[in-house]
């Protein structure tokens, strides 16, 4: 499984000045830029791979001239190491709002080509539905240049139409006027602008004319076409793609609009040939649609590389969340690519990362606003320098005290010094330039304190008087009061600091931590982000950037840790996809399986070709893995089972050593097919010398079920790894039931009730240990009508010889046992919001405990039998997964968690469904309960659509006449 990174120009400053806030060099030609690759070793970077939209690379017309002459690997900026693969595609979210893709078929096969990546992708054209309903309109934004703009279309016609406004290209692709060819046009040919007389009228008529018109293309059902469209240029493409033999793999890309057409178009490009499929489209998709999308995919790609022996990549396009991991990996997908990561260190709160649950706030020390007058920049600037130096005596455990007074001290040299500086060199010849930026080079470089100006009285300042350096003509020279009145300006600005420091002497202060964060609270609140104070407060408290060690953090400290320009800003992004690949690592071990190779391996056209005929039995039980990559081993190193067959074989045992190790650095374990089972100890050494388990096998079946456990629980367990309805024995089944506490309870009228506070301040022992405090079980505590149904359900199950564990979830104890004595207490989630439901839950433990329950214990079917306020007491969506794959979650009204999991089965329990069973909706779940207890011992067997089918049983009775009511 690998996990490519979009190229978005995402470089630091490889030598960036944190103290002073400065770039290496203003001339950016000249800056070394440092992106993701260059900061970590090839062992540890966080990536597998690169994206690269041909959106970015003409994003400007340097960078697609400079990319177009030495390709992505020898671009001296870019320089993407010869390790890292790279994929290529069109963009398609950059043109979503064309009526077609700018580029065409041939052309783009040619990009690929020039850019010299490893992997070009299809056109693909991004599915956004079919529109009002009246369909989709696309107008070429150019005609909005006259009298008539975009918010003077009637409302008439935006309100049954999807208007889509962008600019077009001069030119289209030749297959465009196979289906528009009245928006065809010369180069650089004038547009006629829109008048109102084009959008007047019926309806029906305006948009006849317009689907006419040069300027506008008009669809009724637009879904249909783009993803037809995306069919039709997999093919084309496939096909130029075979009439030459081009140095890249070609991956296709789909669409759709729900889990089936996306599983349709799968099985269509499978049978064009392709062997590398990506699901576009699911950028920014709720979690839930992405799993049934990909789950879909997976089980087309997985009867296809079946049926026909061979293997399938995939690929998931915009799609990197911890939560979707185990679906992408049982689905078999193979690798994927988001920003998420990197951007969410500057699009948010909790912008920095430890790991998915546990996230900070990075402090904001802002930078004065273009829009600011002197006086305010000057200011903003020492009151963020000041707080930026008590963050970093805080991070080294100095005194913060001192490390004020040294820097007001070095401040206050600056403006007196820059006063002498001005009137010794204000005339020196290098300062005769016509670039501003030559001008303020000279200037920071040759002023002992230009850097340290910026720093504590804003650039603002310094831009100024490099302004009046520039204009300053020694034949004709400025008054220079009009250095000094910039100059006083600043120093009476000064004059007010430090500012810390007093601070500080009337605060109670002690420690470090008090130190600091009276600064920084102060500051916040001055510059108006006193919103984030609690978030401050633990992000100082907790350190976290301590409790990493990769280079970022190790090199820089506190400075990943404060939001402020993009040189810190990018590399606490670089810091948090570290720690995001750390749990893609656990959760989807780095595998390569691999057989050894043989001198007859360069016979082939291809490894795939090799393997399955040379080694028949490894193939058939390992194409078709999930996770792990495939492929031989020879003195090359690894040869991926999808590439052309070396055509020199070796088996030399220190190339073949150095080679595996050093391509081994990257995975946790390699598995390796021999026939005797044992992998020649050079190899096998140095492979682990670099971190990688060396596991060897003569046995393919065996080695096929040692993958699938390294890969975890639920890939191990049952005849296919494939998420698929589990189906269990209905002998002696272990139940647990999740039920929930209800608004009557049976307690002793003269009993104490407790409220919301003490039964968060106080334990269940606590308060049953005061006087005239009754004892009641959980079970007999709660009355209500599901309470009371579950309780037979529960009965009559354990009377059958099935095994039963029932616990409430108690919004004044938590989760609970049945058994456990309570005392009577009078609280209920009903009553809260979801922010204060989550803030109870987490201060009662319940997701833990609960989670705690469902790893110690082995259960055939779990009951989740709960309203919405309790589903989300208990994060529902999570805590299903921790249900086994091969053993059954029910959940109630939650249709939407059923379409992503196949052994979660889901019950509809709603006014509809209470009528056909004669009782109301409070009691609905008890009563689906008590149905499956009753009926489950006349099947032998269960699987989740059976649960439902027991639960939802209604028994025939006979009316009054005779007949049976159904």
């Amino acid at each position: 499984m690998r996990f490519y990174v979009p190229e978005w120009d995402d470089a630091v400053d490889a030598h960036y000045d944190f103290e002073h806030d400065e770039l290496s060099t203003l001339n950016r030609q000249e800056r070394d830029l440092a992106y993701i690759w260059d900061i970590f070793e090839p062992e540890t970077a966080p990536i597998d791979g690169v994206l690269i939209s041909r959106e970015q690379v003409e994003e400007t017309d340097r960078k697609a001239e400079r990319l177009a002459e030495y390709g992505v690997y020898d671009d001296p900026v870019l320089s993407v190491p010869n390790w890292l693969p790279t994929i290529s595609d069109c963009g398609a979210w950059g043109y979503k709002s064309l009526p077609f893709p700018p580029y065409g078929n041939e052309g783009m096969l040619e990009f690929y080509e020039t850019l010299d990546v490893t992997v070009g992708v299809t056109i693909d054209h991004l599915v956004l539905g079919s529109g009002k309903e009246e369909g989709r309109l696309y107008l070429d934004e150019r005609a909005f240049t006259g009298e008539l703009s975009k918010s003077d279309i009637p409302d008439a016609i935006e309100d049954v139409v999807d208007i889509m406004t962008d600019e077009w290209p001069s030119e289209w692709p030749d297959y465009v006027e196979e289906y528009e060819p009245t928006i065809r046009t010369a180069v650089d040919a004038e547009v006629e602008p829109f008048s109102i007389d084009d959008f007047q009228g019926d309806i029906d008529h305006v948009l006849a004319r317009l689907a006419q018109d040069s300027r506008a293309v008009y669809r009724e059902d637009d879904a249909a076409f783009r993803y037809e469209l995306t069919l039709r240029n997999a093919q084309a493409m496939y096909d130029l793609y075979q009439q030459r033999d081009y140095p890249f793999r070609l991956m296709v890309a789909i669409q759709g609009w729900n889990s089936d057409t996306y599983a349709a178009a799968a099985e269509d490009v499978l049978e064009i040939g392709y062997d590398y499929l990506g699901i576009g489209g699911v950028a920014g998709s709720p979690i839930h649609d992405v799993r049934a999308i990909v789950k879909s995919v997976g089980k087309s790609v997985k009867t296809f590389e079946r049926k026909h022996n061979t293997r399938i990549d995939s690929h998931v396009f915009g799609f990197a969340k911890t939560d979707g991991f185990e679906t992408i990996g049982r689905s078999g997908m193979t690798s994927f690519d988001s920003a998420s990561m990197l951007r969410s260190a500057w699009t948010g709160g909790q912008n920095y990362r430890l790991d998915h649950d546990e996230r900070y706030d990075a402090i904001r020390i802002r930078y004065p606003s273009s829009r600011d007058d002197l006086e305010t920049a000057v200011e903003t600037a020492l009151r963020g320098r000041e707080t930026l130096v008590a963050l970093r005596a805080y991070d080294a455990v100095d005194s913060i005290p001192d490390a004020l007074e040294d820097w007001h001290d070095l401040a206050a040299q600056v403006l007196p010094a820059v006063k002498h500086y001005l009137r010794e060199h204000r005339h020196d010849e290098q300062f005769n330039e016509r670039l501003l930026t030559d001008v303020e080079i000279a200037f920071r470089d040759d002023f002992k304190y230009g850097r340290e100006l910026q720093a504590s009285f804003s650039g603002t300042l310094r831009g100024a008087l490099v302004k009046l350096l520039r204009k300053d003509d020694p034949d004709d020279p400025i008054p220079i009061s009009e250095y000094d009145t910039l100059l006083n300006t600043a120093a009476e600005i000064f004059d007010q600091f430090p500012h810390a420091t007093p601070i500080l002497n009337a605060a109670d202060t002690v420690s470090g931590y008090d130190r600091v964060w009276t600064i920084v609270r102060e500051y916040a609140m001055w510059i108006g982000d006193d919103d984030l104070l609690a978030e401050y407060q633990e992000t100082l408290r907790k350190r976290p950037w301590e409790e990493c060690d990769c280079p970022i953090c190790r090199e820089s400290g506190i400075e990943v840790c404060i939001f402020r320009g993009n040189d810190r800003n990018r590399r606490r992004g670089f810091h948090n996809m570290r720690r995001f690949y750390d749990e893609f690592e656990e959760e989807l071990p780095k595998i390569l399986v691999a057989t050894r190779g043989t001198a007859s391996l360069n016979g082939y056209d291809t490894v795939e070709d090799y393997l399955r005929d040379k080694h028949p039995d490894f193939w058939t039980y390992t194409h078709d893995l999930p996770v792990a990559e495939l492929g031989v081993l020879d003195a090359n190193g690894v040869n991926e089972w999808w590439e052309d067959s070396p055509a020199i074989v070796s088996f030399a045992p220190d190339r073949m050593a150095a080679n595996v190790a050093e391509q081994t650095a990257r995975y946790q374990h390699l598995f390796v097919h021999t026939d005797n089972g044992m992998l020649d100890n050079e190899t096998a050494d140095a492979a682990r010398e670099n971190g990688c388990e060396v596991t060897t096998c003569p046995d393919p079946a065996v080695l096929r079920q040692q993958v699938l456990e390294t890969c975890g629980e639920n890939y191990a367990v049952g005849d296919d790894f494939l998420p698929q309805p589990p189906k269990i024995e209905t002998d002696d089944l272990d139940v647990l039931v999740i039920d929930q506490c209800s608004g009557s309870k049976n307690a002793p009228d003269d009993a104490p009730v407790f409220d919301a506070d003490e039964t968060l301040q106080f334990s269940p022992g606590d308060l049953l240990a005061r006087d005239n405090v009754p004892g009641i079980a959980a079970r007999d505590l709660y009355t209500g009508r599901q309470q009371n149904y579950v309780r037979d359900a529960v009965r009559r199950l354990r009377s059958n010889g099935h095994s039963v564990d029932r616990y409430f979830i108690s919004a004044g104890f938590g989760l609970v046992a049945e058994d456990d004595l309570l005392p009577p207490y009078e609280v209920t989630f009903s009553s809260m919001n979801v922010s204060e439901i989550n803030e109870r839950s987490g201060k009662l433990h319940i997701q833990e405990d609960l989670l705690r329950v469902l790893e110690e214990s082995d259960y055939d079917i779990v009951f989740f039998t709960l309203g919405k306020d309790y589903y989300t007491s208990i994060d529902i969506d999570d805590m299903i997964q921790e249900v086994r794959s091969d053993r059954i979650g029910v959940v109630f009204n939650r249709e939407i968690v059923e379409d992503q999991f196949d052994n979660i089965e889901s019950v509809p329990a709603r006014l509809e469904d209470a009528n056909r069973h004669d009782t109301i909706v409070i009691g609905l779940k008890g009563l689906y309960l008590k149905n499956f207890a009753k009926y489950v011992e006349k099947v032998d067997a269960l699987q989740p659509a059976t649960i439902e089918q027991l639960c939802q049983r209604v028994e025939e009775k006979l009316n009054q006449t005779g007949f049976k009511n159904y």
